[in-house]
């Protein structure tokens, strides 16, 4: 995977992308249900304790959670009455009921003696049949680790393969090796990365077909580790617009490409029942693009729901991987926590813990922080069972870009749930709002450092208890401006109030209290000096409040 770094891009909220507040509104008295305190004494565990799952009430989801972690932590038992409902581990995988059995081929492209595919991701010049010998050497090894004494048994069934070139730059570095064949070699460039893609994408499929079909898995789950429609990427995300990422087939992952129909297809793809995309954990905090952990990971999800209509399950993990300055340290917590929540809001429908079976490292807490994140959904596990829509104003790519506090919803007959996170708080105490806008329902949100926010709101009633807004229509002109606004507005009666002017993430510019016995106000404020590209004005009496965006011109 690379690492090195891409530029971090800070530019200013493209306004297009925020349509969540660009009119007055007034914010309503909504029931809500926000257990903002565990209803159990949360602590996470101490280097070297294992994982605490007693300490956890019983629970459960309506979604596939896989433990996919040391074995020495894992108590099948507790944890299957705790959120998770399949196991993977090779070493003790026989010894639970086969429908919690989460299975992993790993190396599939391994051979002995070892071929082109194995040495240099090349599909020319394989020896097919020196593969299958080690295929049915794989499947019998596999038939004895799950007991199925004719048969793989498990309910889930993941191949492991990377094993491809996936840039067309490294791919015209292959044709000039000796190991091509020179039929290939002679081949255009164009002609030969597509002979490439088409050769590899062959190997994919007959090395599936051959192990599902010769080692009689019966797993109704069938997966190729992150071989989903977009490839994962940390680096290139701003690197198209969203509509391209949505459009574009050259993003397309060309393993999962039909080349005779010009689709997303092909054998490895159509022997797959659900997609694994993965998001990796590459910077720590305080590292500028440590924050961008949340929108990287909803971006392989809604990229590659944009792509393909199958299920998908991510692979998720407790440990920073790849950059030399952080790898195997712990994430934070709070990105493990998130990494439980958020992924199911963006449409997942499972998430694989995973973690490298051969890491000595005892600090299991992030375990237990992700449990929490699951046990805290459980809460709302109605929402997500029958029909539900899933809420996204604003598209991951842009909060990629813009670096914005993420919220996402889901909304259920009568009631919409809201998931709200910071991930570039600069620190545990600072405080943003995040405006949260759908249909008739607005809300202000005030987010502290880290947190996970997670709320209920209940949309059958707005009107019914719709406060007494004190306020006629707010007038804020020009807008856009550059140097001055006027503000106007007329109140029912005489009242206290205050006038506020922030920005998009809450940050006060302005702040008056006013004690007026006049119906009638309109102040002329000076914005020269506020150096933002939007503003909101905010009037609000504690028992209404109505809000203006306003543009400003530089």
């Amino acid at each position: 995977m690379p690492t090195n770094l891409r530029k971090n891009y800070l530019g200013y909220i493209n306004r297009q992308f925020y349509i969540l507040i660009f009119s007055v509104f007034s914010i309503s008295a909504y029931p809500q249900v926000c257990p903002t305190a565990l209803d159990f004494d949360f602590k996470p565990s101490q280097p070297g304790n294992g994982i605490n799952w007693l300490q956890f009430p019983e629970f459960d989801l309506p979604f596939n959670i896989v433990y996919g972690g040391p074995s020495r932590f894992a108590s099948s038992e507790l944890m299957f009455k705790r959120g998770y409902t399949h196991f993977s581990n090779p070493n003790f995988i026989h010894l639970i009921p086969e429908k919690n059995r989460a299975f992993i081929q790993y190396s599939v492209a391994n051979t002995n003696p070892a071929q082109p595919w194995m040495t240099h991701k090349s599909p020319f010049n394989n020896d097919l049949n020196v593969s299958q010998r080690y295929w049915d050497t794989e499947i019998t090894r596999m038939i004895a680790e799950t007991n199925g004494k004719d048969r793989i048994a498990a309910d889930i069934f993941v191949f492991d393969i990377e094993t491809q070139l996936k840039s067309d730059d490294s791919i015209l570095v292959l044709k000039n090796l000796s190991i091509v064949p020179q039929q290939f070699r002679s081949l255009s460039n164009q002609q030969f990365i597509e002979q490439y893609k088409r050769g590899i994408q062959d190997l994919y499929g007959k090395a599936m077909q051959y192990v599902l079909d010769k080692g009689k898995v019966t797993a109704q789950n069938i997966s190729s580790y992150s071989d989903a429609p977009i490839l994962n990427t940390f680096l290139n995300i701003q690197g198209r617009s969203w509509d391209a990422w949505k459009s574009d087939k050259s993003a397309v992952n060309y393993v999962c490409y039909d080349f005779n129909k010009n689709q997303v297809g092909g054998l490895a793809y159509n022997s797959q029942t659900f997609m694994t995309p993965s998001a990796y954990f590459y910077y720590d905090y305080p590292h500028p693009f440590a924050g961008e952990y949340l929108s990287y990971l909803l971006f392989q999800i809604e990229a590659n729901r944009a792509w393909t209509n199958k299920d998908q399950m991510v692979f998720v993990w407790g440990k920073y991987s790849f950059n030399k300055e952080f790898v195997l340290r712990n994430i934070k917590p709070w990105m493990a926590e998130s990494m439980a929540i958020f992924p199911f809001f963006a449409g997942a429908k499972g998430l694989w813990l995973w973690e490298d079976p051969t890491i000595t490292e005892n600090d299991m807490s992030n375990y237990e922080y992700f449990t929490k994140g699951l046990y805290r959904l459980s809460k709302f596990k109605n929402m997500f069972e029958g029909d539900y829509k899933l809420i996204e104003t604003i598209s991951a790519r842009e909060y990629n870009q813009t670096k914005k506090p993420i919220w996402r919803g889901v909304q259920k007959d009568n009631k919409l749930l809201i998931a709200a996170h910071n991930p570039n708080a600069k620190s545990d105490t600072e405080e943003v709002k995040v405006f949260v806008s759908y249909g008739n329902f607005n809300r202000e949100i005030t987010l502290k450092g880290y947190e996970i926010f997670l709320c209920q709101f209940d949309l059958s009633l707005p009107t019914a208890i719709e406060p007494n807004i004190n306020f006629t229509e707010l007038k804020c002109f020009p807008n856009p401006t550059s140097e001055s606004i006027s503000v106007q507005f007329q109140l029912k009666s005489s009242t206290n109030f205050k006038i506020k002017i922030t920005d998009i993430l809450g940050r006060s510019f302005y702040s008056e209290e006013v004690k007026s016995k006049e119906l009638i106000f309109d102040r002329l404020i000076n914005i020269s000096d506020f150096k933002v590209n939007e503003l909101i004005v905010s009037i609000d009496d504690e028992s209404s409040k109505v809000s203006k965006k306003i543009f400003i011109t530089q």
